[in-house]
């Protein structure tokens, strides 16, 4: 399956527009810490940058669709080159800079490119099981397709700019039209794009596809197909063997909601797990992961198995403990396996499980220890808090990673295309909100027997 960075370097083959690699050398004035290279565009994964033969390419910043060179370096760091309390190097520093530049488009540039003609390649086409085509599903002999109409998107953006170009006449009789470039470019892209069609039409993909497919009766009884087998000899006695044809899409273009994400895919008889990332504030909220029948639907297949980790911890609340006429409430958790919990004064946190009196949203105030910290409650009694526990998360927005998983049984449930979804249950509200979806397709890993 391709990938955004093989793709992008088959556009350059095509554009001519191969990485070539400079070297270049300047000394510092002392009044700036901006410098122009003289090569654009630039790839900045490539850039090496020594001052006095020190390496400070983790402190240089390059701007790639200029060629400008930013560093940030500092007197504590390089005494030699900076002087205290400023950002410039010092007038006589030399810089060595070394990398790969390109002659018209940036990686980025490129990237955008094809991802716009990947979305218009693949607007009305599934592949076999009825997913959508991505970047990393599309097969193989579409790739090159692709990549010669990213390049016609990328020569009408090179014709757009020789567009502004004007002829020049001087009044000794020399002539300089200029705009032959913007007809030489037009007739690039009317080759492209001929070329184009050309392999959507005899491969059968793409904008220009044509469609072939098998006449099927459909069931008046159910509005499903009927099956398909192969063809058997009259004497052969061995099981039929269905036929998998692909299914027409009717024009169809369902709406994607704001929550769906990329596709899972499910193998039957095989158990199923994938790690699906959000991010979000969800503090005070448990989460479930199921399987419906369909996107809209509320009749639940399967649940998952879900295991959710945060970029912040979440800490077991252990005891809660409150001096008598005191509002403030003593906090203390299990730090396992850390030695320490990570709650500093003035962080925002969630009390939850605890009891109606209890769970709410607090800030952290002094004193904090390792294993505890104070917040400021409302009521004095201290008899309320004993014996109780419960769960204490950073109120911040954050990453959050989702396991979901199915055994090997669950899987032979399911339908060819099913939705799953992920949702937070607010703890104070019990408001449900779906935080992610999509679907879930399964390839069918057994035949039809009669």
């Amino acid at each position: 399956m391709a990938d955004i960075n093989s793709l992008v370097a088959k556009v350059r083959v095509e554009l001519g527009d191969i990485g070539k690699s400079f070297v270049t050398q300047f000394t510092a004035d002392g009044t700036t810490n901006r410098f122009r290279l003289h090569y654009a565009p630039l790839d900045a994964t490539t850039v090496m940058v020594t001052a006095n033969g020190i390496d400070v390419s983790n402190y240089s910043h390059v701007e790639e669709s200029t060629g400008v060179l930013v560093v940030t370096l500092t007197n504590a760091l390089f005494p030699t080159l900076v002087e205290p309390g400023s950002e410039v190097p010092k007038d006589g520093v030399e810089f060595l800079v070394s990398g790969t530049y390109f002659r018209y488009f940036t990686g980025t540039e490129l990237s955008s490119l094809l991802n716009t003609a990947i979305g218009e390649h693949s607007a009305r086409h599934t592949d076999s099981i009825g997913r959508k085509i991505t970047v990393n599903t599309l097969p193989v002999i579409e790739e090159y397709p692709v990549a010669v109409y990213a390049t016609t998107l990328a020569l009408y953006t090179l014709a757009t700019d020789a567009a502004f170009d004007i002829d020049i006449a001087a009044p000794d009789g020399v002539s300089i039209p200029r705009s032959e470039r913007y007809r030489q470019l037009m007739d690039m892209i009317n080759a492209r794009q001929a070329q184009y069609r050309d392999l959507c039409v005899q491969l059968g993909i793409g904008m220009y596809s044509i469609d072939v497919f098998t006449l099927r009766r459909i069931s008046k009884a159910t509005n499903r197909y009927v099956p398909v087998y192969k063809p058997m000899e009259v004497d052969d006695r061995s099981f039929p063997q269905r036929v998998y044809l692909p299914e027409p899409t009717y024009g169809d273009v369902r709406p994607s909601f704001p929550t769906e994400t990329d596709g899972l895919t499910a193998y039957q008889g095989r158990k199923f797990a994938a790690n699906i990332s959000y991010t979000g504030n969800w503090a005070g909220n448990s989460f479930v992961a199921k399987l419906y029948q369909q996107r809209g639907s509320i009749q639940v297949i399967e649940d998952f198995a879900l295991e959710v980790d945060s970029s912040k911890n979440s800490w077991i609340v252990t005891g809660l403990s409150r001096t008598s006429g005191n509002a403030k409430i003593t906090v203390t958790v299990d730090p396992s396996p850390a030695t320490t919990h990570d709650f500093v004064v003035g962080d925002s946190v969630v009390i939850t499980s605890a009891n109606s009196n209890v769970d709410g949203t607090y800030v952290v105030v002094a004193p904090v220890t390792n294993n505890t910290f104070s917040i400021m409650g409302t009521a004095t009694t201290a008899l309320s808090l004993t014996g109780l526990t419960g769960d204490a998360e950073h109120n911040v927005s954050q990453t959050y990673v989702a396991a979901i998983s199915l055994t090997a049984d669950e899987t032979m449930k399911l339908a060819n295309r099913t939705w799953w979804k992920i949702t937070g249950i607010n703890s104070f509200t019990g408001e449900e909100l779906a935080i992610v979806e999509g679907d879930l397709f399964t390839v069918r890993a057994s035949e039809v027997v009669l």
